[in-house]
């Protein structure tokens, strides 16, 4: 089959020799995203969290929060807020 190859000027390719097609695997919302996330306090999660379970943390205007990688593996997607300032946590 055609492989795409990268172009000496960093560019992605403009054309490839061949047909390729794009296959979608899962359908359209197949990943639900956290529309509402719960959160436990640092004691509770220490109990329940792994030492070395990897987290995505965030601090603004005063307010952090962390969120769990393996769960965000499952997700893909949250939608929160924090310090007041809507987010996406993506992963």
């Amino acid at each position: 089959g055609s492989r795409l190859q990268p172009s000496s000027d960093g560019n992605p390719p403009t054309s490839v020799g061949g047909n390729l097609k794009l296959i979608t695997l899962l359908g359209f919302d197949a990943i639900p995203a956290i529309l509402d996330p719960e959160f436990v306090d640092v004691g509770v999660a220490d109990t329940e969290m792994t030492p070395d379970e990897l987290v995505l943390g965030l601090s603004i205007n005063g307010e952090s929060k962390a969120y769990s990688i393996p769960m965000l593996s499952s997700h893909e997607i949250v939608n929160d807020v924090v310090g007041g300032v809507p987010l996406a946590v993506t992963w």
